[in-house]
């Protein structure tokens, strides 16, 4: 079923629509969900919560594309649950990621000024420059959360080459925050 139909399924309230979501966006939903926590059930009771939060957005949003909302909506729903999960201990299945991407975006010294819209803006700037792989390779390692070895098969690559091309991207997108004067080493 195409986006569109969801779409008018979920706004004329049908009680279709949340199949039609599970079947459109279940699984890739759920690796989003599972990438993130790391438990199966944990994964699932996600997938569910963000089926219920569409149901309660739409209406009176109307997203579109919807693909990107559902994904935004379940990654958002998973990380709230890991930080609840883990406020009182450290997580290391998701933290190597944001720590490999920590060193090239500004953190607690980022100036006041500096909003999170500004460096997602800043950050989709840089992503444009890229090539399509390495936008992928990107998106796959540090948006959905897969492992570099997940990252570099689903994207025909070496798990060493995968590692190197974020290793530069990282480095190239640091060099860029500078220029842009988003990043100021202290």
């Amino acid at each position: 079923m195409d986006e569109k139909k969801i779409l008018s399924l979920l706004w004329e309230r049908s009680d279709r629509a949340v199949d039609a979501l599970e079947k459109k966006y279940g699984k890739l939903l759920y690796r989003i969900c599972y990438n993130i926590l790391g438990q199966d059930e944990d994964a699932r009771e996600c997938v569910n919560d963000t089926w219920l939060a569409l149901w309660n957005a739409i209406p009176p949003q109307r997203p579109q594309p919807l693909t990107p909302y559902v994904c935004k909506v379940g990654r958002n729903i998973a990380l709230k649950r890991l930080r609840e999960d883990t406020a009182q201990k450290r997580c290391s299945r998701n933290d190597l990621p944001l720590e490999e991407l920590a060193a090239s975006i500004p953190g607690s010294h980022m100036d006041d000024t500096l909003t999170a819209r500004a460096l997602g803006q800043a950050i989709d700037v840089f992503l444009s420059t890229q090539t399509e792989v390495n936008r992928n390779l990107f998106l796959r390692r540090y948006w959905f959360g897969d492992s570099v070895q997940e990252a570099a098969k689903l994207l025909g690559l070496s798990p060493n080459g995968a590692s190197v091309r974020l290793s530069r991207m990282r480095q190239a997108l640091k060099e860029y925050l500078i220029r842009e004067e988003l990043y100021c080493e202290k």
